[in-house]
C-alpha cells in the first residue's frame, strides 16, 4: 500500500468536483475511505457509483412497470437500459483497476457517463417526469466526477 489517504486528500480531490460538499459526504457515508491508500479510495469511488447506479436502474424499472403511459415507459425503458450499460461499463472500470489495467478505465468511465447523459436527454425532448428522475442523473454525474478526480490522483 502506497501513502494512506487522509482528509486532505479526499478534500483535494473533492474540490475538483462541482459540488466538493457532497462529495465529502459520498466519501464520509463509506468508512473504508479514510483506512485505505489512493488505489483502495479508487475503488470506493467506483463502488459509490455503482451503488447509485443500480439503485436507479432498479428505480427505473419499478416506474417502467408502474405506469400505463406508453411515453414515459418508453423513456423509463431507454433510461433503464442505458444505467445497465453504465453499471456494465462501471464493472469494466473496476476490474481494470483491480488488475492495474488503468489504459481503458478513462474509456469506460467515459462511456458510463455517455450512457447516463443518454438517459437525460430523453427527458430532455419532452420534460414530463412525474418521478423527477434528472435528480438522480445528476447525482450520477457527481460520482462520475469523483471516479474520475480520484482515479487522476492515482495515475
Amino acid at each position: 500500500m502506497c501513502h494512506s489517504i487522509e482528509e486532505k486528500d479526499i478534500q483535494h480531490i473533492c474540490s475538483k468536483t462541482h459540488n466538493s460538499t457532497k462529495c465529502l459526504n459520498q466519501f464520509k457515508s463509506d468508512p473504508r475511505s479514510l483506512n485505505t491508500d489512493i488505489k483502495g479510495l479508487t475503488g470506493v469511488a467506483i463502488d459509490l457509483a455503482m451503488n447509485k447506479s443500480n439503485a436507479v436502474h432498479t428505480q427505473y424499472n419499478r416506474l417502467y412497470t408502474e405506469t400505463k403511459d406508453s411515453k414515459l415507459q418508453e423513456k423509463y425503458i431507454a433510461c433503464c437500459k442505458s444505467y445497465n450499460d453504465a453499471i456494465r461499463d462501471l464493472q469494466l472500470v473496476r476490474k481494470y483497476l483491480d488488475i492495474n489495467h488503468y489504459r481503458f478505465i478513462l474509456v469506460e468511465l467515459n462511456d458510463a457517463l455517455q450512457e447516463v447523459m443518454s438517459c437525460r436527454k430523453a427527458f430532455k425532448k419532452e420534460p414530463i417526469d412525474p418521478s423527477n428522475m434528472d435528480y438522480h442523473n445528476e447525482e450520477f454525474k457527481l460520482l462520475w466526477e469523483i471516479v474520475k478526480n480520484t482515479f487522476h490522483y492515482l495515475i
